[in-house]
């Protein structure tokens, strides 16, 4: 354990100061979801008609307008040359972008396009983030981010084009990723590593899916919709006041001083005794060995041997499929049969028993085991959407579409979780943290493609579907082929496979080099310190 690690023990790993800190940072993941699953409700379709002629012999079909009303319609029908009709009228159920703008027909891409964008934001703002906070601190960059957020999102709903709107929700999205990823280090720094799961499993993100159906359901306006979450969301603004900066990263930054005021505060506050400043002082220089060493690995390096090279790229796959799935799913509840308040309602809360038996069953049963029945329920649930639309149309098997859906949803969110535990395992300690970036980054890919998986819906009802079982059972078959990691000792180094059939002398520097890199004794993570990391990324399976 690190000289750090041992100060936060001292002080209470997860004290009444710590707890107070984790839920109100963690209040941020509400509105964070709100503003993320907002196209699910401001992109959803409506029913259309345009006004057609009736022919000599006064033969009309097709003809009831959207209320019901006998009068010369034609419903969802574009013109010859695939453009909108003059005079066409909306279902006055809500607005949306589709009402807003007349996204059908030869435009009929663009709602999905602008959540595709939305999602690019979040890649970029993700690969920003990260440095932002390390240069500037953990909370500024969290209350500036937040802050941004919330002024382009009020502000989104007032543009006059689609255009604008597609901008405005790609920094959004590069915003939100911001607010995401701080949200989860911030806490996580401050509390001792038993308590790091803890930390990043339970949160506000379900509670913000489901809350958002509320919202959806009360405001029928897309425009009025966006200024009511924007605008509610700002009272967390006042926590600014309450939450400190992150006293690890002053540490870092030879700030004492200030690291030192925090944590004689957080004594104080959990009636501990007060750190010795010589002990923080002892922490950069721990913390500064280890960063010059890190300096030592690349990406290369996740496929430096066969092994790796496998595992790295099924790792990768899985993450993909993880995070194109998970936001496929999510964004494609606006297209399902039934009341689509309770569909986004049902879609939040399915995550919560997910989490909770991968939580039970991980350890007992293995990883691969665990990720291979979540991964393979999520994709045969998804398939069988598909196969029971040969027998009859969706919308005459309402409820077992939303039950399989359901299902769906909540097997690629239990996945995802036992995905990051599982590759975390995998990968040697010297390039943990970059096997982790590159599983985030190739998850990030599957949010981009996800709302274009979600377009196919324009073609056959159950498409999406397809392509969601697909992917699920592929990559469930695809772990099957990565080495069991439970109860097994963390690897360190990266093992190099012998390659000849007579070993060089045990003590021998070429069995040395053929075995391992080189590696520094203070790159060893403790057992606690690691099972903390299945924690990492889980609030930002957003992201």
């Amino acid at each position: 354990m690190s000289i750090f690690e041992d100060i936060l023990s001292d002080l209470g790993s997860f004290g009444p100061y710590q707890v107070i800190i984790f839920i109100l940072v963690s209040c941020f993941e509400t509105p964070a979801a709100w503003v993320m699953f907002l196209p699910v409700f401001t992109g959803a379709k409506l029913q259309w008609a345009c006004p057609v002629e009736a022919d000599q012999n006064n033969n009309r079909t097709d003809w009831y307008n959207v209320n019901g009303t006998v009068q010369n319609w034609s419903m969802n029908t574009c013109t010859p040359d695939n453009k909108v009709c003059e005079g066409i009228q909306y279902n006055q159920e809500f607005t949306s972008l589709m009402s807003e703008w007349n996204l059908i027909c030869d435009q009929a891409f663009v709602s999905e396009l602008i959540t595709t964008i939305q999602m690019i934001g979040v890649l970029v703002g993700a690969c920003i983030t990260g440095q932002l906070a390390d240069t500037f601190g953990r909370k500024r960059v969290l209350y500036v981010e937040y802050t941004l957020m919330l002024a382009v999102w009020f502000s989104s709903s007032f543009v006059t084009s689609w255009h604008l709107y597609a901008v405005l929700r790609f920094i959004i999205g590069a915003l939100f990723a911001g607010v995401m990823i701080v949200n989860f280090v911030l806490p996580i720094e401050f509390v001792g590593p038993q308590w790091r799961t803890f930390c990043g499993c339970i949160g506000f993100w379900a509670v913000g899916v489901m809350t958002l159906s509320l919202w959806a359901y009360l405001i029928r306006d897309w425009r009025t919709l966006c200024i009511a979450t924007s605008v509610s969301s700002v009272g967390i603004l006042l926590s600014w006041w309450v939450v400190p900066e992150s006293a690890r990263w002053l540490v870092q930054k030879g700030r004492f001083e200030e690291a030192y005021t925090i944590l004689k505060r957080v004594a104080k506050f959990n009636k501990k005794t007060a750190p010795d400043i010589t002990m923080l002082q002892a922490a950069v220089e721990e913390e500064q060995n280890r960063l010059k060493e890190n300096k030592k690995y690349s990406y290369w390096h996740l496929f430096k041997t066969v092994q790796m090279a496998k595992n790295t790229c099924t790792s990768l796959y899985i993450w993909f499929v993880c995070g194109s799935v998970y936001y496929g799913i999510s964004f494609n509840v606006k297209n399902l049969s039934g009341d689509r308040y309770i569909n986004n309602f049902l879609s939040g809360l399915v995550e919560i028993p997910a989490l909770i038996l991968v939580v039970a069953i991980n350890n007992k049963v293995g990883r691969k085991k665990t990720l291979f029945a979540l991964l393979m329920l999520a994709g045969l649930s998804s398939f069988s959407i598909f196969i029971i639309s040969f027998s009859s149309e969706l919308k005459e098997q309402v409820v077992l579409t939303q039950v399989l859906a359901m299902l769906g949803k909540s097997g690629i969110s239990g996945g995802w979780a036992a995905a990051q535990v599982f590759s975390a395992e995998m990968f040697p300690t010297v390039v943990r943290n970059l096997g982790y970036g590159a599983c985030s980054m190739s998850a990030r890919i599957g949010l981009i493609l996800a709302p274009q998986f979600v377009y196919l819906h324009q073609y056959t009802e159950s498409l999406p579907y397809v392509v969601f079982g697909v992917l699920g059972i592929t990559s469930a078959i695809s772990c099957l082929f990565l080495p069991e990691t439970t109860g097994k000792a963390l690897p360190e180094v990266i093992q190099h496979k012998q390659q000849h059939s007579e070993c060089p002398a045990r003590d021998s520097p070429s069995h040395n080099d053929q075995l391992h890199e080189d590696v520094n004794p203070q790159h060893d993570v403790s057992l606690d310190e690691f099972h903390s990391m299945q924690a990492i990324l889980q609030k930002n399976s957003t992201v």
